[in-house]
């Protein structure tokens, strides 16, 4: 005679009933490194794989909004800039890029000259002064001999600000036109700006403003050991 088939059901570790764990918050050691406080923004989705240039991009940009853009490479980093100082008026800038092309370098040169920007300073892989010295130097003779620091890095964002915004851009753009789908995120965020500008500083701080200019072995124990 055929024994029925039984079905057992193990007990689920997660469901059993134990004693839960109190955590004195007061005992943890780690401190907090960013809290947002802001009420949530609007926020745009835009899908600009079509036609769009850079001022449609960012078109009805307020302070209450913030926008996430998907482009096909139609335009690129300047671009957004040149749109973006049309809508804020004359910024200081913070740019984090892993390279720049020379035509881009000119460009930014002559909104200095127009005075659409006031000022800026560059953080860029510690590759990029080999790779093209002569754009470093011209980085150097548009935007001061203490303009430019030199890092292990691919993060890319601009912090634009003035007396009116305090304007965060994040993308996968270098400053440099590259046909292909990249996309980005501009917002007035003061207190992301202020975790930026402060993060910048330190940086600058740390590092010798000679140090873009040194072997790479020494950039890279300089990274390693010091940032």
């Amino acid at each position: 005679m055929p024994v029925p088939a039984t079905l057992t059901v193990s007990r689920n570790p997660l469901l059993s009933q134990h004693e839960v764990t109190k955590v004195d918050v007061s005992e943890i050691e780690a401190a907090t490194v960013f809290t947002r406080s802001r009420p949530t923004k609007k926020r745009e989705l835009r899908d600009l794989r079509q036609k769009q240039n850079a001022a449609a991009a960012i078109a009805e940009l307020t302070r209450d909004v913030e926008i996430y853009g998907f482009t096909k490479g139609q335009f690129g980093l300047l671009q957004l800039t040149e749109a973006l100082l049309d809508v804020i008026g004359p910024a200081h800038v913070s740019l984090s890029t892993w390279t720049a092309a020379r035509h881009e370098i000119q460009s930014m040169a002559k909104l200095v000259q127009a005075g659409k920007l006031t000022g800026m300073r560059w953080l860029i892989d510690f590759t990029f002064s080999r790779r093209d010295p002569e754009a470093a130097h011209q980085i150097r003779q548009t935007f001061g001999l203490d303009c430019i620091r030199v890092a292990q890095t691919h993060a890319k964002f601009a912090l634009f600000e003035n007396a009116d915004w305090q304007v965060v851009l994040r993308t996968s753009m270098n400053l440099n036109m590259n046909p292909r789908f990249e996309d980005f995120t501009i917002a007035h965020d003061i207190e992301l700006a202020a975790f930026l500008r402060a993060l910048l500083d330190d940086i600058w701080t740390r590092q010798k403003r000679s140090l873009a200019d040194a072997a790479g072995r020494d950039q890279r124990q300089h990274f390693a050991r010091d940032l």
